[in-house]
């Protein structure tokens, strides 16, 4: 008898006929057979390349597969080079698939997400399917959406661990149990470690902030106006030392005042008052683009957890990351170079 069930046998037929429309002329998979391996029974994908060599690998269908199991599918086999693992599945997020890769494993899924490697004969195969599962539960219909969302990310990268969900919800300013059903989902998602009904004790900040960049962006509101400062940002920063409206200055600009990442090219202030501020710092509006970028906040805790660098109020280092990797141009780029400099000098942010 197969150790996988018929729907099991299913998911893997359907699976591998996508896989087989991505595999390059003259290669070709063989029906998936069973064998022992080290006293269990391991379903077997061989794949026939030119002049008829094969290769195989084991596959391990998953009805259902987040971020957080993967370190279970670690513990239990770890993929080697003469051992090749595939992971299949409905559908893979694309930070389950990001697990999957870390960990060595191949995967693919109904949607077209695919990942395979071959050593002998020699094949490597990628491509992109989905990155929203088509068929979601209500358990999959979680976002990083909104302003509550965004208060308890910024926490979470600001606050070292160990965080139990109550001083968690306090610090961001939200109700315990809306904080308790977003940790949920990040668990689930790998990006905090809780252990049970007890505090929280990881925090993977820099996926974290890469996680809420997909949903949230200053630009992508109409809070944010683009203007010019034509003599450069040398004398608006000087105009900000004795702005009367409140701010906090974010983008390139700040960045540099922690890391030299690059030449700043780009000064976004949150402020509240836009219309005042334009006046005080003498700026021209632009329809687009522009080397200054005026935001009304999407919530106040952009001007929580600031600092003075050259009497300018800066924003907090983790909202700068993030603001970055949301920022048109090099500002993805900044963004990484941001968080690699966060990484090394963590006892400097992070309280």
């Amino acid at each position: 008898m197969d150790n996988t069930t018929i729907s099991d046998n299913r998911l893997i037929e359907r699976v591998l006929q996508r896989v087989a429309t991505r595999l390059p002329s003259g290669w070709r998979p063989r029906t998936s057979v069973s064998r022992a391996v080290r006293g269990k029974r391991d379903t077997v994908l061989t794949i026939v390349g030119p002049a008829k060599a094969t290769g195989s690998v084991i596959i391990t269908p998953k009805k259902r597969l987040e971020p957080k199991d993967v370190a279970d599918l670690l513990a239990a086999a770890r993929p080697a080079a003469d051992r090749p693992i595939l992971i299949v599945a409905p559908f893979l997020s694309p930070r389950t698939q990001e697990r999957l890769k870390a960990g060595g494993f191949g995967y693919a899924d109904l949607t077209g997400n695919v990942r395979l490697s071959l050593s002998k004969p020699g094949l490597f195969l990628e491509a992109t399917g989905a990155i929203e599962n088509p068929e979601p539960t209500a358990r999959d219909r979680k976002s990083l959406r909104g302003a509550k969302a965004g208060r308890l990310v910024r926490a979470l990268a600001d606050f070292r661990p160990p965080l139990g969900l109550r001083e968690l919800a306090k610090r961001a300013g939200v109700d315990a149990g809306y904080a308790s059903r977003v940790v949920d989902f990040l668990t689930r998602e790998a990006l905090v470690t809780r252990t049970s009904r007890g505090p929280i004790t990881e925090t993977d900040w820099p996926a974290l902030l890469q996680r809420w960049s997909q949903e949230y962006s200053p630009f992508q509101r109409k809070g944010a106006t683009w203007y010019l400062a034509p003599r450069g940002l040398a004398p608006v920063a000087e105009r900000l030392k004795t702005a009367s409206s409140r701010y906090a200055v974010s983008g390139s600009w700040a960045a540099t005042q922690f890391a030299s990442v690059a030449p700043a090219r780009l000064l976004l202030c949150y402020t509240d008052d836009a219309e005042s501020m334009t006046r005080q710092l003498d700026l021209r509006p632009l329809d687009t683009g522009g080397n200054v970028a005026l935001v009304t906040p999407l919530d106040p805790v952009v001007y929580e957890r600031t600092s003075q660098k050259k009497g300018i109020t800066v924003a907090a280092v983790s909202q700068i990351a993030v603001d970055l990797l949301t920022s048109p141009g090099r500002g993805p780029n900044e963004g990484e170079a941001l968080i690699e400099w966060m990484r090394e000098h963590e006892h400097v942010w992070r309280t």
